[in-house]
């Protein structure tokens, strides 16, 4: 198997939208508000947005109540990254920290959904 995407639920396209244009800065490769759904491209897998009373309506089912997904992209440079999502309008969640631990440093901001975006960066071993 090949992990292809990530599939999110909103209740708010437009919002979504903005966030993963303006924000996040990708384009979306499909996008139609009437049906409730966009596709954004990154170089390792795609994300989908879908209004929740749209896959509902796709699976047949009612949807549950939101559980938050944690998305992870990997940076450059975990501050400077962070500042600059923030400036643009993303929410802030945790500020950017070390865990020697692991040999990261990382921050999470979120989407309008409130869905995690984790970014972070090896950290240079000495």
């Amino acid at each position: 198997m090949n992990f292809i995407n990530v599939r999110l639920l909103t209740d708010n396209l437009p919002a979504a939208l903005d966030f993963w244009q303006e924000v996040m800065q990708y384009t979306a490769k499909f996008a139609d508000e009437s049906m409730g759904y966009a596709y954004f491209e990154t170089d390792t897998a795609g994300i989908e947005i879908m209004t929740r009373e749209g896959f509902a309506q796709y699976v047949g089912k009612p949807i549950l109540a939101p559980t938050p997904s944690i998305l992870v992209f990997k940076v450059d440079n975990v501050d400077a990254t962070y500042a600059d999502l923030v400036k643009r309008g993303a929410v802030e969640v945790v500020e950017p920290k070390s865990n020697e631990a692991i040999g990261i440093r990382s921050a999470s901001v979120s989407d309008p959904d409130g869905n995690f975006i984790e970014i972070y960066s090896p950290m240079n071993q000495a």
